[in-house]
């Protein structure tokens, strides 16, 4: 972190002066249907709807995904749209609400979004908002689903989110950077890649894989995350108006993911893809094999936090 505190000061003198613009990094580019739309949205609601405040949008060029977060705790950046799979170095929490309904009306009535948020201060983030695509992820796969049913060795790239399933259909995971997934597949470093819904078509993985696993699984969560340092720094106006925008985009963001799915999934089918099933010994306990990997993890990244985050998730009936 020692890298970023030069920067901070000058940063922090900014946001508390309450200036126009602050800085926001996002994981993914534009070839990524999950930042394509939301992200612009969200800058758009900001800049619309919260006193003297927009925001200045930078992608993976300036940091890369995997290490975003540290820069926004410095407060170099204040803001981050993000996953919670690409910093479980730090922390489980965020990557665990992949394994919860998605439902954000559900998520915060029960009270597990103010479980995260409170998870996040204690790292001195502030939670936003967690746009959610429900039944959100699947599998790219170079070849279909053989007579067992399963995976049968294939080394599926992926993160921490996905281990515990790609095991379970007895795969093997290969961690690697959205960058370099399109040049694996192609030269067979791996068999597939596990991934959102959105993203084949952005990044033409079906150049280089001609099958979509289904089911489909998990609820993709989204975060975006604040510097708490500077959301202390706003105003109580600008604090509830962007409140609201999270809220209002938690809801808009549920429905459009579908349709843009869905939608994707159409596409890919014209261009050639094809749908390949998982056998019934697989597909049938494939949610709460995911949820429960997912648990697993939390627990063992955050201890006694993360069987608190289980309990309530399992508690709400938000997870199976």
């Amino acid at each position: 972190m020692n890298k970023y505190i030069a920067s901070c000061a000058a940063v922090l003198f900014v946001v508390s002066a309450q200036a126009a613009e602050l800085n926001m990094l996002s994981s993914w580019n534009t070839n990524y249907a999950g930042a394509k739309y939301t992200v612009p949205k969200f800058a758009e609601m900001v800049k619309e709807r919260v006193p003297d405040l927009t925001l200045d949008v930078k992608g993976p060029e300036a940091v890369s995904p995997f290490e975003q977060l540290e820069p926004v705790q410095a407060g170099l950046y204040q803001f981050v749209y993000t996953h919670g799979g690409y910093h479980y170095g730090t922390t489980g929490i965020g990557m665990g609400m992949d394994g919860v309904d998605g439902d954000p009306d559900k998520r915060r009535a029960s009270g597990i979004w103010d479980f995260v948020d409170k998870s996040y201060n204690e790292i001195g983030l502030k939670l936003i908002a967690m746009p959610t695509s429900g039944d959100g992820y699947h599998m790219v796969l170079k070849k279909p689903i053989g007579s067992s049913g399963g995976l049968d060795g294939a080394k599926v790239r992926g993160t921490p989110v996905y281990k515990a399933l790609i095991e379970h259909l007895g795969g093997s995971l290969v961690v690697l950077p959205p960058a370099e997934i399109y040049s694996a597949l192609d030269k067979g470093t791996v068999d597939g890649a596990a991934w959102p819904v959105l993203g084949a078509l952005g990044f033409k993985w079906y150049e280089t894989a001609g099958y979509m696993m289904r089911p489909r699984f998990g609820d993709v969560t989204h975060l975006i995350l604040m510097n708490l340092g500077a959301w202390n720094n706003l105003s109580s106006a600008q604090q509830s108006a962007l409140t609201k925008v999270g809220i209002d985009l938690e809801k808009e963001t549920w429905d459009q993911f579908y349709g843009l799915a869905d939608t994707e999934v159409v596409e890919l089918k014209k261009l050639g893809m094809k749908e390949t099933k998982l056998g019934a010994k697989y597909a049938n306990d494939l949610p709460k094999v995911f949820s429960d990997g997912l648990f697993g993890l939390v627990i063992k990244k955050n201890g006694s936090r993360g069987e608190e985050f289980a309990e309530l998730a399992r508690s709400a009936k938000l997870a199976p």
